[in-house]
């Protein structure tokens, strides 16, 4: 049974009062709550509430174990861009984890709300921020991984200060250890390592960060690190980003970490390098995240750098119809609004059951066929759904989604289960046109067809 939110005016400790619902995720409430103190004064707080929606004991354990993990990591961490623990309490059968108010929204929502690529020197700016971070908690002893680095993660303050949030999957690494106890992460932005092959480690961070600048910088999720297609070249996706920000972040994003930076710090400078030359003198003469936490003081905001233009953007010469933005001429969308500049727009599928799976593919070629393995003499590209078909109610080659000039268009193969539209099954080997916003069901399996 699923548990209530707190009502506001819910005072727990007798000195924390709810004053409204923040919003809420997988085990955990988030609330602003009032605190009055002894003197008189008050202080505003954020405090999460480890829920209990389910009645499977083990879950429930695992669930409080990294609940409680999360406490204990936070309260002995002290950086500008870490929020502030206060106070981690239990009160009729509920935990809580009182911390810093961060104002401001997160880098998904800032995403949502341009519904476009974010300008590559803001995207910059933000990821050297959480170079330092991850800097200072790899030089903890033992080192802290932060193991889910994603857009909802990062909190952006009204100044511009990044602030990362969430450490409930973070863990400290174990010298020796050969892999993780729990396989762990988002799945757009977890490295190949997190999916129990090895221990993650600092490089572990590194790829979350490269497959978050990705999605900020292009407004398409990377593809997770389990299947076997390998992301769209971010400059194909956004051809105003720079060359040196794309092999930054496709250095990020190797799938054998060995390729990868050795750790945040040189992936910092490299970031560095990619800004204009007159601001990285600034950023160099920042107090980098490693230094002591005794001796870290809050950044000023009227200390940041300011917020550079697009790195090495090519000279604008197509303005957008829709809000004439000037665009690069070779550009897709605009960089502003998001806008087509003609033909196909790009169409993708969504997985969106089984629940909790959030990862998209984009139909990058003229065919997609999907199905389950093998597919080593698949001739075109392919989704393979046999990660979530356990029992193999996929057939092997199931469907194929077509594009021409007309559109994208879905042809049941003579598939054993079926394919339907909308709740309609399709006629095999007959191709059915498709709208942004169907629902292909395939097997067990449902996906939403879009077009961006």
């Amino acid at each position: 049974m699923a548990q209530e939110p707190l009502p506001a005016g819910t005072t727990l400790k007798g000195r924390f009062t709810v004053t409204r619902l923040i919003g809420g995720g997988g085990m955990a409430s988030v609330y602003q709550v009032q605190e009055r103190r002894a003197d008189g004064t008050t202080a505003v707080w954020a405090m999460k509430e480890l829920r209990s929606d389910t009645t499977d004991p083990k879950a429930q354990g695992e669930a409080y174990q990294l609940f409680e993990q999360e406490a204990h990591l936070l309260v002995r961490l002290r950086h500008p861009h870490l929020p502030r623990v206060v106070a981690f309490f239990n009160e009729d059968g509920r935990s809580y984890l009182v911390m810093e108010f961060i104002p401001g929204e997160s880098l998904k929502k800032r995403l949502e709300t341009a519904n476009a690529p974010i300008l590559e020197g803001q995207v910059l700016d933000w990821a050297i921020q959480i170079c330092e971070v991850l800097d200072y908690l790899h030089n903890q002893n033992p080192p802290i991984i932060f193991r889910d680095m994603k857009p909802s993660n990062v909190m952006l303050t009204p100044q511009g200060v990044i602030k990362l949030i969430d450490f409930g999957i973070a863990r400290t690494y174990k010298q020796g250890k050969l892999k993780d106890t729990l396989a762990m992460g988002s799945e757009n932005y977890a490295a190949p390592e997190q999916w129990g092959k090895a221990q993650s480690d600092a490089r572990t961070d590194i790829y979350g960060l490269g497959a978050t600048m990705y999605h900020l910088l292009t407004n398409v999720p990377p593809m997770p690190a389990f299947v076997p297609v390998e992301s769209t070249p971010i400059r194909q996706q956004n051809p105003a980003i720079s060359a040196a920000t794309a092999a930054v972040v496709a250095k990020a994003m190797a799938r054998d970490r060995d390729q990868r930076y050795r750790d945040v710090r040189e992936m910092r400078e490299a970031l560095i390098g990619c800004v204009p030359a007159p601001l990285q003198a600034q950023y160099r003469r920042r107090r980098t995240a490693a230094t002591p936490a005794s001796t870290i003081q809050p950044v000023a905001p009227a200390a940041k750098a300011a917020l550079p233009a697009v790195a090495a953007q090519p000279v604008a010469t197509k303005p957008c119809p829709r809000c004439q933005t000037p665009n690069p001429t070779d550009a897709r969308f605009c960089r502003r609004c998001g806008h087509s500049f003609g033909g196909i727009r790009p169409g993708f599928v969504r997985i969106t059951r089984p629940p909790g799976v959030n990862w998209e593919m984009p139909i990058r070629s003229r065919s997609l066929l999907i199905g389950r393995e093998p597919f080593s003499d698949a001739p075109v590209p392919y989704l393979d759904l046999d990660f979530y078909d356990p029992h193999g109610y996929v057939s092997r080659r199931h469907a194929v989604i077509l594009r021409d000039e007309r559109g994208y268009w879905i042809r049941d193969l003579g598939s054993e289960n079926g394919t339907l539209v909308n709740g309609v099954r399709l006629p095999p080997r007959q191709p059915h046109p498709l709208r942004h916003g169907d629902e292909l069901q395939i097997a067990q399996i449902v996906l939403r067809f879009s077009l961006r």
